[in-house]
This record gives C-alpha cells, structure tokens and sequence, in this order.
C-alpha cells in the first residue's frame, strides 16, 4: 500500500507540473489583494462562492449580453500604454457540459467600461486548467480603475474560477514567448464543402452579378473596327471589391509602397481611406506645413486611383462614440463648433472625389463607449451633420457600424436609428456594416444573409466596409470564413461594396488580421481574395466584331481591356 500512495503522489504532482504554466520572467504582479468577484443577472443565471474561488452558472444564455454574467480581478497598479498584460486563468467547467467559454476583456471596471485590447475567447476545460490570455494595453490605464473581466452569459455553461493571476512586463517584450491557452478547433455553420447555401449563392452570383454585354470597337482613326478578333479581359470589377487604405502609399518611393499600389491596383475596384478623411486629421491646431503634406499626400493618392477608375468611400463625417481627438475636450459647445467646422472644411475639400460618405459612424458602438450624443447640447449633434452635410453635398450617405450580424442590441439599435432619421427626413442611403470578426462568434452565412434581408427593407444599399477575422493560430478556418463572407455578400443584391479593414501587415490595424504578411508572403485569406476576386469571378473572352464593330457577350460587368490583333490594348466600358 506504501508502494502504490508514492506512485499515486509521483502521479498526481506529474500531472501539477504537466497543467502548469511557465511564466516568462521579468513580469510584476498587479492584482493588489482584491478578492475575485463573481455576478449574475437574475435573469441569465446565479453566482455563487466556493471554499476556494468562484462559480456561475448559466441558464438563460444570450449571445447578445455576454456581460450579463462575469467574473472580475481588480488591477490595482497603473499599466502603461503599449505594456503587455499576461493574465492566466485557472478555471473548470462542471455540469454536463463538454466545455465551456469565457470573453476575457482587459477593461475599465466602471463606466463606461472601455476595453484596452483585444477580447479573447478562452476554452474552459472539465478539469482545472491555467489558460494564459496576453493584452497589449492600448492606452495608459490609471492605477485602480482596470480589471480583468471575463464575461460567460453567452452560453448555457456552470464556470469555476479558483483564480486570475494578472501579471505586467515592459513594452518591449516580445509576447511570442509568453504561454498559449489550449484550444478547441473552431468552425461555424455552414463551412463544410457541400453547404446548400453556398451553391445556392454561386447560382445567384452567375445569375445576377453577370449581364449581357455590348461594346463598339473603335480604331485609333475614331472609326469601328469592322470584321476583326478582339480579346477583352475584364480589368476591375463593377460591384466594389476593396480596403481601407493610407494616402502616403500612393506617392512613396519605397519598395514597400510599389507593391501596396501593385496589389490595389491589380486586385480592388474600390478602397476607402483609413484615417486620411477622419476629423482626427483636420485638426484645428495643425500647422500650414503639416495641412499641406496631407491635402498633397491625398490628392495624389486620389488622381492615381481616378487614372485606374477605383472610386473611393468617404470615411467619416462624425463619430458619436468619442473620437481619439475629442476625448480630452469637455466643453460641449467647442465640440460642436470644432465637429461642424470640420465636416464643411473636408467637405469641401474632397468635392466630389468620393462615390459615398459614411456621414455618421458608430451611432450606437460597443458598450459602455463615451458617446457625444449623451453629452448636454450635443443630444443632436449627428443630425445637425446629417442636415449640413445635406446642404453641402448630394453624394449618397451611409450610416456605419460594428457588430450588426451579432444578435442584439447594436443589431436592433442601429436598425432603430436608421428609420428614425429617414422618418426625420435624412435619407440614409445605405448601411456600412463593419463585418469586424473574431472566432469566439462565428455566425453562419445563412444568418448573415438573413440580416442582410432585414436592413434591406429600411436601406437601398449595403457595404461591408471593414472587414477582418482574428482567430488563434487558425489561418485554415480565417480563410475559410472570409470566402464565405465573400461569397454571401456578392451573392446579395443589396450590396454594392466588400471591403477589408487593411490587406498588408506592414499597415493593419490588426496585423495578425492582415492578408499578406510583412514580407508580402501571402496567407491562406489572401489566396481566397486571389482565387475568387481575380480567377474565378472573372471574365475573359475573344470575339470577332461584326460590321459595325460591335461585340456583345455575358460576362462580369466593369472596366475591360479591349485587345485588337497588333494594337496597343485599350481600357474601356462595356454598356449593360
């Protein structure tokens, strides 16, 4: 019997030091002596204490309010900006359940509750497990007013949590060596190869996004050409395939830069410049050197996008989850003054050099966001850019938000927003869905095109107009989704425009999220952009024009290279 307890104690320490992490040196600890709080909704389910930690259990689970339900570890010390966050989460999930999930979010622990990176989906294991989740803190955080959270009520799961260890390292440390949570495969609804949905999309696609085609051949003498082969290669599409993009590239002289312009140039038929049009950078306090770089910068960038016919988006007239810019401003009235004058200054400074403006951005965002409309005198302030926008320009005008495919209240309030300002009399002409994924939600493509449906009814058109996925080490499922967001979206008639929030890591907000990496090797998600933008939604064909130097086909509408036997190839329209 001695002989089998020191085999079973040999066991049982093995499999201690097997679950345990190593955590990389040079870290401080910056929990402070608070205890672990645990809190429910009485709606969502019940939190309750342990001998040692914390359990929630789930019953009413919502996808929508994850937060209904949440575990909390106080930081009580200062994080600097940019300082890495290694926080490790010991926890089980117990009932009948095979696993569980939690969002982990490094975020003010008071309203209004902003987040300082990423959220992470973690994996809760039936048996104790550490899970390591790493922030990079995307501003400074005073001391005593962050916590770790990890929000559980999205699912119908009972969660232990014994601890949260949260530790701090510099801003130079390379986070590849820090520990990595164990994972279970992710996928969504709808992936595998043979999903009804799909095939029913590529038939709408073939049916719908092709027409009929005509074009009068015409020689260099102006006249037809008569009885003669003719190649035409489609060179951009009609419908927007695109990303955001930054004005300097277009004009810089590096290697960097000539292949940004070769991939726009070769790839997209639209873009939309990242932060060039924000208020942000029409500051009041910039000086005359730095107005003139950025209206050159700009306008260079905007005349080699119009020599190659790709339209641009406007991005943003107004923001009403506070801007980077304003956030220091607590006079209500300088905001309104400043906002006001800055839209009539970019206004009229891009004329008519964009197709559409994303007039108001982020009218409901995520929650707990600082939003200028709750501030006293500025309740309408995005109504008086709407009506002064209006009286500036006829462009069409788009409301543009994040998480509009996950159920909920940013789903429901932006459909609520919309109707109230067509019912106002400021015509929203369409929807910029932001599309921003992450794996921890996935929706099915089906869903997708269900909301699609329902704005649909209140808006003539919609835009993906920033779209990425972040998953973990899981380029495979990336790709995967991203072919079938894109499918899903061409398949629908209500839109008009795909577009990604960056294609390059070397300029990505997230650039892990990025489809080609830093040295422009290309990744699984790029060669999905590759495959059905440029090959399989292509068209190319030869044809013989009659006597009037007509040719007529069905193909992809857009911009054609139009190849005559010895001649130099041309760039024309086709009629449709």
């Amino acid at each position: 019997m001695k002989r089998l307890s020191f085999l079973t104690a040999v066991f049982f320490t093995t499999l201690c030091r097997l679950n345990a992490l190593e955590i990389p040196p040079g870290g401080s600890d910056v929990r402070g002596g608070a205890d672990l709080l645990a809190s429910a909704s009485k709606v969502a389910g019940k939190a309750e204490d342990l001998e040692i930690g914390k359990r929630i259990t789930i019953t009413q689970p919502d996808v929508a309010k994850a937060y209904s339900a949440q575990f909390t570890a106080q930081v009580a010390e200062g994080i600097a900006k940019h300082e890495r966050v290694l926080a490790i989460i010991k926890a089980r999930v117990v009932g009948s359940a095979e696993s569980g999930e939690v969002l982990a979010k490094l975020q003010l622990r008071a309203a209004p509750y902003t987040s300082f990176g990423d959220t992470s989906g973690v994996d809760i294991h039936r048996e104790w497990t550490e899970q390591p989740v790493t922030f990079i803190a995307s501003d400074d955080i005073p001391a005593g007013s962050a916590a770790i959270v990890l929000l559980c009520g999205q699912k119908e799961q009972s969660i232990e949590v014994e601890s949260i260890r949260v530790l701090r390292y510099p801003a130079t440390t390379d986070v590849s060596s820090f520990p990595r949570a164990q994972l279970r495969k992710r996928s969504y609804a709808g992936r595998e190869a043979d999903a009804p949905w799909r095939q029913a999309a590529l038939e709408r696609i073939e049916q719908h996004r092709k027409a009929d085609l005509a074009m009068v051949v015409m020689g260099d003498d102006g006249k037809p050409v008569a009885n003669t082969e003719v190649k035409l290669t489609l060179n951009r599409h009609a419908f927007g395939f695109g990303s955001a993009v930054v004005a300097k590239r277009f004009s810089g002289e590096s290697e960097d830069d000539r292949r940004y312009r070769e991939i726009i140039d070769r790839l997209f038929s639209i873009v939309v410049f990242e932060n060039d049009l924000k208020d942000g950078n029409w500051s009041p306090d910039f000086d005359e050197k730095r107005k003139a770089q950025r209206n050159a910068e700009l306008d260079r960038a905007f005349a080699w996008l119009a020599e190659r016919h790709i339209p641009v988006r406007g991005h943003y007239l107004m923001q009403v989850a506070t801007p980077f810019n304003l956030h220091d401003v607590k006079d209500s009235a300088v905001i309104r003054e400043r906002t006001l004058a800055s839209v009539k200054e970019r206004l009229e400074y891009v004329k008519d050099r964009v197709i559409e403006w994303d007039v108001i951005n982020h009218p409901i965002a995520w929650n707990g966001a600082d939003m200028l409309n709750k501030r006293p005198g500025l309740e309408q302030l995005d109504r008086e850019v709407f009506t002064l926008a209006r009286s500036l320009t006829k462009l069409p005008f788009c409301v543009n938000e994040d998480q509009v495919f996950r159920p909920g209240p940013q789903c429901d309030d932006t459909l609520t927003y919309i109707q109230a300002l067509n019912a106002a009399g400021l015509t929203v002409h369409g929807l910029g869905n932001q599309a921003h994924f992450h794996e921890s939600y996935l929706p099915a493509p089906e869903h997708l095109l269900g909301v699609t449906d329902r704005f649909a009814k209140v808006v003539p058109h919609q835009c993906i107009t920033e779209y990425d996925i972040v998953t973990t080490e899981d380029e495979e499922l990336a790709a995967d989704y991203t072919r079938d967001v894109l499918i899903a979206a061409f398949s629908h008639p209500a839109y008009t425009s795909f577009l990604l929030w960056g294609f390059w890591e070397g300029s990505h907000w997230k650039p892990e999220a990025a489809s080609w990496s830093k040295d422009w090797s290309i990744r699984k998600r790029g060669e999905v952009l590759e495959e059905w933008i440029g090959r399989r939604w292509h068209t190319e064909v030869t044809l013989k024009t009659d006597a009037h130097g007509s040719v007529k086909w069905r193909g992809f509408p857009g911009w054609y290279e139009v190849q005559v036997a010895g001649k130099k190839p041309v760039i024309a329209r086709p009629i449709w």
